[in-house]
C-alpha cells in the first residue's frame, strides 16, 4: 500500500513538474511574440514617421516650385505678351507681324501650360467644402485640361467628411497622379474615379480605357519609364499613410485600373 501511494506521489509529482515546466516554456513563447510584435510595431511607427515626414518634405517643395514660377516665369510671359502686342499694334512688315502672331500664340499656349502645372502643384483649398465637392472640381479640371473625360461616383454610403484634412490630401493626391499617369502614358479617351464601400473597406478606384502597360515591369523601371515608377512609389506610401492597399491592374484590352483600399 506504501509502494503504491509513493508511486501515485512520484507520478502526480511529475506531472505537476511538467505542467510547470509547459506553463513556463508557453511563457516564454508568449513573451517572445509580444517582444517580437512590439519591436514590429515600433518599426511600423518609425516607418509611418519617415514616409510622413517624405510626404511632408515633398509638398513643401511642390508649394515652393509653385511660387517660385508663379513669381518668375508666370510673370516672365505676361510681361513678353505685353511687349509683343505692343509690337504688333506698330508692325507694318505683313511678314514679321505673321511672325509675331505666331510668337504670342506660343506664349499664350505656355502661360495655359504653365497655370495648368501650378495647379497641379497646389492641392485644391479643402476648408469649407464638402470632400465630394473637391474630388469632383479635381475631376474637371481634369478634364479641362487634359481634353480626357473624367466622370466621378461616389456610393451615398461612403463617409467621406470622416476623413481628416490630412487623409484628404493623401486620397487627391493619389487621384491626381493616376490621372496624370493616364493623360501621358495610357493614350487613353476616357478616365473615372469611383468611390465605393465593399464591406469594411473604402476603395477608391481610378480607371482609364487606355492601352496599358506591364505592372511588374515598371515597378523597378528606369530611364524613359522612371517617371511612372515614381509616381507609383509616392501612391503607396499615401495608400500606407492612409493605413490601406495600394493595388495595380493593366492590360491593353481594358486600360488601367489603380485600387486603394482603406480600412472604413
Amino acid at each position: 500500500m506504501t509502494e503504491e501511494l509513493i508511486s501515485a506521489l512520484n507520478l502526480y509529482t511529475s506531472f505537476f513538474l511538467f505542467l510547470i515546466a509547459l506553463c513556463f516554456a508557453s511563457f516564454i513563447v508568449i513573451l517572445l511574440i509580444l517582444i517580437r510584435n512590439i519591436k514590429n510595431r515600433k518599426f511600423l511607427k518609425e516607418n509611418h514617421a519617415f514616409i510622413s515626414e517624405i510626404i511632408q518634405t515633398q509638398e513643401e517643395e511642390r508649394r515652393r516650385i509653385s511660387q517660385e514660377l508663379h513669381d518668375t516665369i508666370s510673370q516672365n510671359i505676361k510681361t513678353l505678351l505685353l511687349k509683343q502686342k505692343e509690337l504688333e499694334a506698330t508692325c507694318k512688315d505683313e511678314k514679321i507681324c505673321t511672325e509675331i502672331e505666331k510668337i504670342i500664340s506660343l506664349e499664350k499656349q505656355n502661360q495655359t501650360e504653365l497655370r495648368s502645372i501650378i495647379q497641379n502643384l497646389n492641392l485644391p483649398v479643402l476648408k469649407g467644402a464638402p470632400f465630394k465637392t473637391v474630388i469632383n472640381d479635381l475631376c474637371e479640371q481634369f478634364s479641362s485640361q487634359s481634353g480626357i473625360s473624367c466622370s466621378f461616383f461616389v456610393s451615398s454610403d461612403v463617409p467621406l467628411e470622416k476623413f481628416s484634412t490630412e487623409q484628404r490630401h493623401h486620397i487627391l493626391r493619389i487621384i491626381q497622379e493616376a490621372l496624370n499617369n493616364a493623360k501621358i502614358h495610357a493614350n487613353c479617351s476616357e478616365t473615372s474615379v469611383v468611390i465605393r464601400k465593399e464591406s469594411d473597406t473604402i476603395c477608391i478606384m481610378i480607371f482609364d480605357d487606355g492601352q496599358g502597360f506591364d505592372v511588374n515591369s515598371r515597378k523597378n523601371a528606369g530611364g524613359t519609364h522612371g517617371e511612372i515608377h515614381f509616381g507609383m512609389s509616392g501612391m503607396e506610401m499615401r495608400s500606407k499613410l492612409l493605413g490601406g492597399t495600394l493595388n495595380i491592374k493593366s492590360d491593353k484590352e481594358t486600360g488601367t485600373e489603380v485600387r486603394v483600399e482603406i480600412p472604413g
